[in-house]
């Protein structure tokens, strides 16, 4: 594959993860997610021959790695807040995009359909939920956590972080996701009285 086949393919996957993030699995279509990402019609289904399932699948690794990446960086660089400055990332995402970009994750298993046809959609979405959770529980139990306490914490966070995404969304308002900086990290000490 030449560099420029794969430049055009890379192109498609992270267009379909920022259709997603902003219209859902149901604003993707193979033909717009060309267009968008300047890549040939032909190429495109040369490229992705399961078509949209496999584009999709695709995309949603792509976007879950990256945020594993992040994650991870965040809380290399400081221990104690590295979630805060990750939460604040996220934070800063929604606002800054007038609350239009929400998390392309979410977006494909909310509107994934129980057809056999996209399992692979939801089997993506489990795997990046279960990769996140472990980086978290990998934090919560160098920071002294028992692996239950550990297990329970990532879990809250991952589903806190996913549902102030939405409810920002929803409410057209910060407030949400202003709430959870302010009290996840109170819960994760200990501090919440």
């Amino acid at each position: 594959m030449s560099k420029n086949s794969v430049a055009s393919r890379q192109r498609v996957i992270e267009t379909a993860a920022a259709i997603l993030s902003t219209k859902g699995l149901n604003g993707v279509s193979i033909r717009e997610l060309a267009k968008l990402a300047k890549a040939p019609l032909g190429s495109t289904y040369h490229h992705f021959p399961a078509g949209k399932v496999q584009i999709i699948t695709e995309a949603i690794e792509w976007a879950g790695e990256q945020a594993a990446n992040t994650l991870k960086e965040c809380l290399a660089s400081d221990a104690q807040n590295g979630l805060l400055v990750f939460l604040q990332q996220w934070h800063n995402r929604v606002r800054s995009s007038a609350f239009q970009q929400g998390c392309p994750i979410v977006a494909a298993v909310i509107e994934a359909s129980q057809d056999e046809h996209e399992e692979q959609v939801k089997l993506a979405v489990s795997d990046v939920f279960a990769r996140w959770q472990k980086i978290l529980i990998e934090h919560f139990t160098s920071q002294g956590k028992t692996v239950n306490r550990a297990t329970s914490l990532a879990l809250t966070t991952i589903s806190c972080l996913e549902g102030a995404v939405i409810l920002c969304r929803g409410y057209q308002s910060m407030e949400p996701f202003d709430a959870i900086i302010d009290t996840l990290p109170r819960l994760i000490n200990n501090e919440l009285k």
